[in-house]
C-alpha cells in the first residue's frame, strides 16, 4: 500500500509542479461551471428577433387596425421587432439578409378585420425543427387571440395565421442539424490536431531540430494547418455518409458551403497553433484544447438557438469564429442564402490567415 500511496503522491506533485498542466486542468472546470451557470440560471426570459412588414398602407400611413396589431405585438415583452419598408420584397428580403422570422401584414388588412376574414403571413424556418421558431409561433398565437379580443366579444376568428417556410424544400432535424455538426467536429479536429501535434514534436526535440533547417516557421504551420485540412474533409465525408445512408440526409455540400468547409479547416488549426504556443507539456494539451472548444461549442449555435440564452453571451458569440462558421453553414447548405454564406466565408478565411500569421510571428524554433 505504501508503494501504491508513494505512485500517487508523486503525481500529484509532479501535477502542482507543472505550472500550464495546473492552470489548464483547475480552469477547465471553473470556466464550465460559469458557462453553462450563466446559460442556464439567466436566460430565463429569452427574447426573439421577429421583422414586421406592414404593407397595409393608406396615404403612406399604416391603417389603424395594423397599427394596433403591431402595438400587441410590441407588448408582448419577448419579440424584437425590426419593421420592414413595406416597399421591399419580402421574400428577396429575407434570402439577402438570412432572416429566419418574417411577419407580414398584407394590404387589405384593416377593411379585412372590419369584414373578419383578415389574416397575417408568417414566414419562418418550420417550428417542427427549430425550437426557437416553434416558441416565437406560439407567442404570435397569444397575440392573435389577444387582438381578435379586443375586437369583438365573443372574440370570432377575426384575424388567422398563414404558415410559410421559408425553405423551399422540406427537411427534417437531421438537415438542419448537420451544418452544426460539420462545424463542430471541424472545431474539434483542427484545434486537438494542431495543439496535439506540436506538443508531440516539442516534447520530442524535433521543434529545436527544425531550427537548423532552411524550413521557415510559416511553412511549417501552413504544413500543419493543409494536413487539419486534409483530416476534417474526411471526417466531413465520413458525416455526410452516414448522414445520407443511415438518416436518409438531403443538405449536401454546394461550392459555398465547400469554401465554408475549407475556411473553417484552415482557421482553426492556425488558432491552434497560436494556443500551443503557450501550452508546453502534453499532460496540459487537451486541457487547453478542451478550454478553447467547449466555450466555441455550447456559445455558437451548434446545439440550441442562441436566442435561448443571455444578451451578453449572445455579445460574446459575435466574435467566436465557430458562429460564423455554423451560420454560413446553414445558410448555404438550408437555406441557401449565397450573400451570408459569402460573407461568413471571408470572415472565416480572414481569421484563418490571421491566425497563421499570427503563430508564424509569436514561434520560437530555439525557446521549443
Amino acid at each position: 500500500m505504501k508503494r501504491v500511496l508513494a505512485i500517487v503522491a508523486g503525481a500529484l506533485r509532479m501535477w502542482f509542479r507543472s505550472k500550464s498542466t495546473l492552470f489548464w486542468t483547475l480552469a477547465f472546470p471553473i470556466l464550465l461551471m460559469l458557462l453553462f451557470g450563466a446559460i442556464f440560471s439567466v436566460s430565463q426570459n429569452p427574447t426573439f428577433d421577429l421583422y414586421v412588414q406592414n404593407q397595409d398602407i393608406v396615404n403612406n400611413e399604416p391603417t389603424q387596425m395594423s397599427k394596433n396589431f403591431s402595438y400587441i405585438l410590441n407588448k408582448t415583452g419577448v419579440l424584437n421587432l425590426h419593421f420592414v419598408d413595406s416597399t421591399k420584397n419580402a421574400t428577396q428580403f429575407i434570402e439577402e439578409k438570412g432572416i429566419e422570422r418574417m411577419l407580414i401584414i398584407p394590404a387589405g388588412f384593416h377593411n379585412s378585420c372590419l369584414v373578419q376574414n383578415a389574416s397575417i403571413v408568417l414566414k419562418m424556418v418550420p417550428p417542427e425543427v427549430d425550437t426557437a421558431s416553434a416558441t416565437v409561433r406560439g407567442i404570435i398565437d397569444q397575440v392573435v387571440e389577444r387582438f381578435n379580443t379586443a375586437i369583438t366579444e365573443p372574440p370570432p376568428e377575426v384575424v388567422s395565421i398563414q404558415d410559410e417556410s421559408i425553405v423551399s424544400e422540406t427537411f427534417s432535424f437531421i438537415d438542419y442539424f448537420v451544418p452544426g455538426l460539420i462545424g463542430m467536429m471541424l472545431m474539434t479536429t483542427g484545434i486537438f490536431g494542431a495543439i496535439g501535434w506540436n506538443t508531440r514534436n516539442r516534447e520530442l526535440g524535433i521543434l529545436k531540430k527544425l531550427a537548423t533547417t532552411p524550413l521557415s516557421k510559416l511553412e511549417w504551420i501552413v504544413g500543419v494547418v493543409l494536413y487539419e485540412l486534409v483530416m476534417g474533409a474526411i471526417s466531413t465525408i465520413v458525416i455526410l455518409t452516414i448522414g445520407v445512408l443511415a438518416f436518409n440526409l438531403k443538405v449536401l455540400p454546394n461550392i459555398h458551403s465547400i469554401l465554408l468547409i475549407v475556411s473553417g479547416a484552415i482557421a482553426f488549426p492556425g488558432m491552434g497553433m497560436v494556443v500551443t504556443r503557450f501550452v508546453k507539456e502534453s499532460d496540459s494539451a487537451d486541457a487547453a484544447a478542451n478550454f478553447i472548444t467547449f466555450p466555441m461549442m455550447f456559445l455558437s449555435g451548434s446545439f440550441f438557438p442562441l436566442e435561448f440564452m443571455p444578451d451578453f453571451l449572445q455579445t460574446i458569440a459575435t466574435v467566436l469564429p465557430l458562429t460564423y462558421l455554423n451560420n454560413g453553414l446553414r445558410d448555404s447548405m438550408v437555406y441557401g442564402n449565397v450573400s451570408s454564406a459569402l460573407f461568413n466565408t471571408a470572415v472565416m478565411l480572414g481569421i484563418g490567415v490571421s491566425f497563421i500569421i499570427i503563430g508564424a510571428l509569436i514561434t520560437n524554433w530555439r525557446e521549443e
